[in-house]
């Protein structure tokens, strides 16, 4: 299984899902720069099994003309981040 899932939805929206293990849901950050680039970050902390943490950080996608980058609907939860881009 991939750390990420791109598929297009039934009414023309866009669907991500990022794997970030560890990643608590507010420590998630997505953000959409002018060139239609998603980025998503994410921060993990420390654990006893993994004193370092985890820092995520990777642009996943572009947003396509005629979607608004900045309607994306985010759901966050156990590390798993999911985007929806509505055109």
């Amino acid at each position: 299984m991939s750390a990420y899932e791109t598929k297009r939805l039934s009414k023309g929206g866009l669907f991500l899902r990022i794997d970030m293990p560890g990643v608590p849901k507010d420590s998630f950050v997505v953000a959409v720069d002018g060139d239609g680039y998603v980025t998503v970050m994410g921060r993990a902390p420390a654990t006893m099994h993994d004193l370092s943490g985890r820092h995520y950080v990777g642009k996943v996608a572009i947003v396509p003309r005629g979607y608004d980058g900045r309607q994306i609907k985010v759901n966050a939860k156990d590390g798993v981040v999911r985007l929806i881009i509505r055109p």
